[in-house]
Protein backbone atom coordinates (compact mmCIF):
# COMPACT_ATOMS: atom_id res chain seq x y z
CA UNK A 1 0.00 0.00 0.00
CA UNK A 2 3.31 2.35 0.22
CA UNK A 3 2.70 3.15 -3.46
CA UNK A 4 -0.52 4.56 -3.06
CA UNK A 5 -0.93 8.45 -2.85
CA UNK A 6 -3.74 9.13 0.05
CA UNK A 7 -5.32 12.21 0.39
CA UNK A 8 -5.13 13.59 3.99
CA UNK A 9 -8.64 11.93 4.42
CA UNK A 10 -7.59 8.57 3.17
CA UNK A 11 -3.98 8.63 4.92
CA UNK A 12 -2.62 6.61 7.97
CA UNK A 13 -1.44 9.86 9.42
CA UNK A 14 -5.15 11.37 9.36
CA UNK A 15 -6.01 7.30 10.91
CA UNK A 16 -3.59 8.28 13.93
CA UNK A 17 -4.51 11.56 14.41
CA UNK A 18 -8.28 10.08 14.84
CA UNK A 19 -7.80 7.55 16.88
CA UNK A 20 -5.55 9.83 18.77
CA UNK A 21 -8.70 11.68 19.85
CA UNK A 22 -11.25 8.93 20.43
CA UNK A 23 -12.94 9.47 17.00
CA UNK A 24 -14.17 5.96 15.49
CA UNK A 25 -12.69 5.30 12.27
CA UNK A 26 -12.45 1.71 10.45
CA UNK A 27 -10.16 0.98 7.41
CA UNK A 28 -10.61 -1.45 4.82
CA UNK A 29 -7.95 -2.37 2.82
CA UNK A 30 -6.58 -5.10 0.27
CA UNK A 31 -3.12 -5.45 -1.82
CA UNK A 32 -4.20 -2.95 -4.56
CA UNK A 33 -6.93 -0.84 -2.51
CA UNK A 34 -7.57 0.80 1.04
CA UNK A 35 -10.46 2.94 2.08
CA UNK A 36 -10.99 4.95 5.40
CA UNK A 37 -14.08 5.08 7.08
CA UNK A 38 -15.20 7.86 9.66
CA UNK A 39 -18.52 7.87 11.88
CA UNK A 40 -20.43 10.84 12.48
CA UNK A 41 -23.60 12.70 13.12
CA UNK A 42 -25.32 14.74 10.04
CA UNK A 43 -27.97 17.44 10.19
CA UNK A 44 -31.19 15.57 9.76
CA UNK A 45 -29.88 12.18 8.73
CA UNK A 46 -28.32 11.41 11.80
CA UNK A 47 -25.57 9.26 11.85
CA UNK A 48 -23.71 8.41 9.38
CA UNK A 49 -20.17 6.68 7.99
CA UNK A 50 -18.12 8.59 5.58
CA UNK A 51 -15.76 7.48 3.07
CA UNK A 52 -13.78 10.56 2.57
CA UNK A 53 -11.24 11.34 -0.53
CA UNK A 54 -11.38 7.66 -1.09
CA UNK A 55 -11.27 4.94 -1.17
CA UNK A 56 -7.70 4.80 -2.73
CA UNK A 57 -6.90 2.60 -4.99
CA UNK A 58 -4.53 1.64 -8.45
CA UNK A 59 -5.68 1.57 -12.33
CA UNK A 60 -6.07 -2.20 -12.07
CA UNK A 61 -8.79 -2.42 -8.65
CA UNK A 62 -11.97 -3.87 -9.92
CA UNK A 63 -13.71 -1.08 -8.54
CA UNK A 64 -16.87 -2.27 -8.03
CA UNK A 65 -15.83 -5.55 -6.13
CA UNK A 66 -14.02 -3.49 -3.55
CA UNK A 67 -16.90 -0.87 -3.07
CA UNK A 68 -18.98 -4.02 -2.86
CA UNK A 69 -16.64 -5.25 -0.19
CA UNK A 70 -16.92 -2.12 1.62
CA UNK A 71 -20.82 -1.57 1.91
CA UNK A 72 -20.75 -5.66 3.24
CA UNK A 73 -18.65 -4.38 6.10
CA UNK A 74 -20.53 -1.15 6.99
CA UNK A 75 -23.58 -1.22 8.29
CA UNK A 76 -26.17 2.02 7.91
CA UNK A 77 -26.17 4.99 5.52
CA UNK A 78 -22.86 5.18 3.78
CA UNK A 79 -22.00 9.10 2.77
CA UNK A 80 -18.74 8.52 -0.07
CA UNK A 81 -17.22 11.86 -1.72
CA UNK A 82 -14.06 11.16 -4.10
CA UNK A 83 -13.60 11.00 -7.59
CA UNK A 84 -14.52 6.92 -7.22
CA UNK A 85 -14.68 6.26 -10.86
CA UNK A 86 -17.60 4.16 -10.95
CA UNK A 87 -21.02 4.26 -11.17
CA UNK A 88 -23.31 6.69 -8.52
CA UNK A 89 -23.25 4.36 -5.48
CA UNK A 90 -26.31 6.13 -4.45
CA UNK A 91 -28.34 9.46 -4.40
CA UNK A 92 -26.39 12.28 -4.80
CA UNK A 93 -26.52 14.55 -2.04
CA UNK A 94 -24.04 17.82 -3.00
CA UNK A 95 -22.15 18.28 -6.40
CA UNK A 96 -18.62 17.96 -5.99
CA UNK A 97 -15.67 20.68 -5.37
CA UNK A 98 -13.29 21.59 -7.43
CA UNK A 99 -9.16 21.07 -6.15
CA UNK A 100 -6.13 23.04 -6.84
CA UNK A 101 -3.56 20.12 -7.12
CA UNK A 102 0.46 20.67 -7.83
CA UNK A 103 1.76 17.51 -9.34
CA UNK A 104 5.91 17.64 -7.98
CA UNK A 105 8.49 18.20 -10.50
CA UNK A 106 12.05 18.71 -10.74
CA UNK A 107 12.59 22.84 -9.47
CA UNK A 108 13.96 23.86 -12.79
CA UNK A 109 9.99 22.51 -14.18
CA UNK A 110 8.20 23.62 -11.59
CA UNK A 111 9.76 27.21 -11.90
CA UNK A 112 8.99 27.73 -15.74
CA UNK A 113 5.42 26.40 -15.47
CA UNK A 114 4.46 29.38 -13.37
CA UNK A 115 2.25 32.16 -14.61
CA UNK A 116 4.71 35.10 -15.57
CA UNK A 117 2.89 37.43 -13.07
CA UNK A 118 2.79 34.78 -10.04
CA UNK A 119 6.85 34.36 -11.04
CA UNK A 120 7.21 38.15 -11.13
CA UNK A 121 5.62 38.24 -7.61
CA UNK A 122 7.97 35.67 -6.48
CA UNK A 123 11.30 37.82 -7.85
CA UNK A 124 9.61 40.62 -5.87
CA UNK A 125 9.69 38.88 -2.70
CA UNK A 126 13.02 36.99 -2.99
CA UNK A 127 14.89 40.64 -3.23
CA UNK A 128 13.15 41.47 0.01
CA UNK A 129 14.32 41.10 3.35
CA UNK A 130 12.34 38.30 3.78
CA UNK A 131 13.38 34.74 5.14
CA UNK A 132 11.91 31.76 5.24
CA UNK A 133 11.82 29.22 8.43
CA UNK A 134 10.34 25.81 8.63
CA UNK A 135 9.37 24.49 11.94
CA UNK A 136 7.03 21.43 13.09
CA UNK A 137 4.11 22.97 14.69
CA UNK A 138 4.41 23.73 18.46
CA UNK A 139 1.28 24.77 20.87
CA UNK A 140 3.30 27.44 22.29
CA UNK A 141 5.24 28.74 19.97
CA UNK A 142 2.84 29.15 17.04
CA UNK A 143 0.10 30.04 19.48
CA UNK A 144 -0.09 33.08 17.50
CA UNK A 145 -0.47 31.43 14.11
CA UNK A 146 -3.51 29.21 15.50
CA UNK A 147 -5.44 31.72 17.02
CA UNK A 148 -5.11 34.43 13.94
CA UNK A 149 -6.62 31.52 12.08
CA UNK A 150 -9.46 31.09 14.11
CA UNK A 151 -9.80 34.36 13.90
CA UNK A 152 -9.87 34.71 9.85
CA UNK A 153 -11.90 31.75 9.80
CA UNK A 154 -14.89 33.63 11.85
CA UNK A 155 -14.45 36.81 9.81
CA UNK A 156 -14.22 34.72 6.57
CA UNK A 157 -17.10 32.65 7.30
CA UNK A 158 -15.32 29.15 6.59
CA UNK A 159 -14.38 25.84 8.72
CA UNK A 160 -11.31 23.90 8.54
CA UNK A 161 -9.58 21.96 11.26
CA UNK A 162 -9.75 23.35 14.72
CA UNK A 163 -6.24 23.86 16.42
CA UNK A 164 -7.07 20.89 18.37
CA UNK A 165 -6.67 18.82 15.89
CA UNK A 166 -3.82 20.14 14.18
CA UNK A 167 -1.80 19.59 17.67
CA UNK A 168 -2.93 16.26 18.15
CA UNK A 169 -1.86 15.76 14.31
CA UNK A 170 1.43 17.21 14.90
CA UNK A 171 1.63 14.98 18.15
CA UNK A 172 0.64 11.46 15.87
CA UNK A 173 2.83 12.41 13.52
CA UNK A 174 6.26 13.90 14.61
CA UNK A 175 7.83 16.67 12.33
CA UNK A 176 4.82 15.97 10.20
CA UNK A 177 2.82 19.06 10.50
CA UNK A 178 5.24 22.28 9.10
CA UNK A 179 4.61 25.62 9.92
CA UNK A 180 6.58 27.94 6.87
CA UNK A 181 6.61 31.18 8.21
CA UNK A 182 8.27 34.23 6.45
CA UNK A 183 10.34 36.55 8.40
CA UNK A 184 10.69 40.67 8.46
CA UNK A 185 13.42 41.57 10.79
CA UNK A 186 12.82 38.44 12.57
CA UNK A 187 9.38 39.42 13.29
CA UNK A 188 6.62 36.68 11.26
CA UNK A 189 4.61 38.48 8.28
CA UNK A 190 2.80 35.57 7.23
CA UNK A 191 2.85 31.50 7.50
CA UNK A 192 1.46 28.87 5.43
CA UNK A 193 0.47 25.22 7.73
CA UNK A 194 1.31 22.21 5.24
CA UNK A 195 0.48 18.74 6.83
CA UNK A 196 2.50 15.64 5.44
CA UNK A 197 0.91 12.31 4.80
CA UNK A 198 3.19 9.18 2.82
CA UNK A 199 4.10 10.67 -0.62
CA UNK A 200 1.17 13.88 -0.75
CA UNK A 201 0.84 16.72 1.25
CA UNK A 202 -2.20 19.29 2.10
CA UNK A 203 -1.93 22.93 2.80
CA UNK A 204 -3.95 23.74 5.38
CA UNK A 205 -4.08 26.84 6.41
CA UNK A 206 -2.20 30.35 5.39
CA UNK A 207 -2.50 33.72 7.25
CA UNK A 208 -0.67 37.01 6.36
CA UNK A 209 -0.28 41.02 7.20
CA UNK A 210 -0.33 43.75 5.38
CA UNK A 211 3.40 44.04 5.08
CA UNK A 212 3.30 40.51 3.88
CA UNK A 213 0.58 40.94 1.08
CA UNK A 214 2.61 44.10 -0.15
CA UNK A 215 5.53 41.96 -0.03
CA UNK A 216 4.27 38.90 -1.95
CA UNK A 217 5.30 36.88 0.92
CA UNK A 218 2.50 33.99 0.47
CA UNK A 219 4.33 33.57 -2.93
CA UNK A 220 7.74 33.33 -1.38
CA UNK A 221 6.52 30.58 1.78
CA UNK A 222 4.77 28.74 -1.13
CA UNK A 223 7.55 28.33 -3.19
CA UNK A 224 9.85 27.36 -0.49
CA UNK A 225 7.14 24.06 0.61
CA UNK A 226 6.89 23.27 -3.34
CA UNK A 227 11.19 22.98 -3.47
CA UNK A 228 11.30 21.65 0.13
CA UNK A 229 8.47 19.25 -0.74
CA UNK A 230 10.25 17.91 -4.42
CA UNK A 231 13.35 17.04 -2.50
CA UNK A 232 11.41 14.94 0.26
CA UNK A 233 9.82 12.36 -2.55
CA UNK A 234 6.43 14.03 -2.22
CA UNK A 235 4.87 13.74 -5.52
CA UNK A 236 1.48 15.42 -4.94
CA UNK A 237 0.28 18.67 -2.92
CA UNK A 238 -3.38 19.45 -2.14
CA UNK A 239 -3.44 23.57 -2.20
CA UNK A 240 -7.33 22.82 -1.11
CA UNK A 241 -10.44 24.53 -2.75
CA UNK A 242 -10.16 25.65 -6.17
CA UNK A 243 -14.19 28.02 -5.93
CA UNK A 244 -14.57 29.92 -3.16
CA UNK A 245 -12.57 32.91 -4.42
CA UNK A 246 -11.43 33.94 -7.27
CA UNK A 247 -8.39 35.57 -6.13
CA UNK A 248 -7.24 32.38 -4.50
CA UNK A 249 -8.01 29.74 -7.56
CA UNK A 250 -5.74 32.58 -9.45
CA UNK A 251 -3.01 32.75 -6.72
CA UNK A 252 -3.04 28.41 -6.77
CA UNK A 253 -3.25 28.04 -10.59
CA UNK A 254 -0.90 30.69 -11.49
CA UNK A 255 1.61 28.48 -9.25
CA UNK A 256 0.87 25.60 -11.51
CA UNK A 257 -1.72 24.02 -9.86
CA UNK A 258 -4.20 21.56 -12.29
CA UNK A 259 -8.04 21.53 -11.08
CA UNK A 260 -9.24 18.39 -10.21
CA UNK A 261 -13.38 18.06 -10.05
CA UNK A 262 -14.94 15.74 -7.33
CA UNK A 263 -18.18 14.04 -8.81
CA UNK A 264 -19.65 15.03 -5.34
CA UNK A 265 -21.06 12.84 -1.90
CA UNK A 266 -23.21 9.98 -2.07
CA UNK A 267 -25.37 8.41 -0.38
CA UNK A 268 -25.66 5.03 -0.05
CA UNK A 269 -27.91 2.59 2.16
CA UNK A 270 -26.84 -1.06 3.16
CA UNK A 271 -30.69 -2.06 2.54
CA UNK A 272 -31.30 -0.38 -0.75
CA UNK A 273 -27.89 -2.15 -2.11
CA UNK A 274 -29.10 -5.57 -0.71
CA UNK A 275 -32.35 -4.80 -2.68
CA UNK A 276 -30.78 -3.87 -5.45
CA UNK A 277 -29.17 -7.04 -5.63
CA UNK A 278 -32.11 -9.33 -5.23
CA UNK A 279 -33.82 -7.55 -8.17
CA UNK A 280 -31.02 -8.65 -10.19
CA UNK A 281 -30.32 -12.19 -8.94
CA UNK A 282 -35.16 -12.48 -9.86
CA UNK A 283 -34.00 -10.99 -13.10
CA UNK A 284 -31.75 -14.05 -13.99
CA UNK A 285 -34.47 -16.71 -12.26
CA UNK A 286 -31.67 -17.32 -8.88
CA UNK A 287 -34.81 -15.96 -6.99
CA UNK A 288 -38.30 -16.89 -7.04
CA UNK A 289 -40.49 -14.03 -7.51
CA UNK A 290 -43.31 -13.65 -4.47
Amino acid sequence: MSDLIHPLPQSEAFERTCKMLDLPVKRIQQEDASCLIQSRRLPVIGSVNLISRGPVWTSDTLRNDFLERVRDEVRGPLAINAPIGTDAPGFRLVAGAELAILDMKDQSEMRARLHQNWRNQLKKAERSSLCVIDQPVDAQKHKWFLEAEEMQQRSRKYRGHPPGFILAYAAANKGQARLYTALLEGEPVAAMLVLKHGLMATYQSGVTTEQGRNLCAHNLILWRIMTDLQKRGIRRLDLGRADLSDGLTRFKTRAGARIEKLPGTYLSFRQFRNGKRERRLRVSGDVAPA
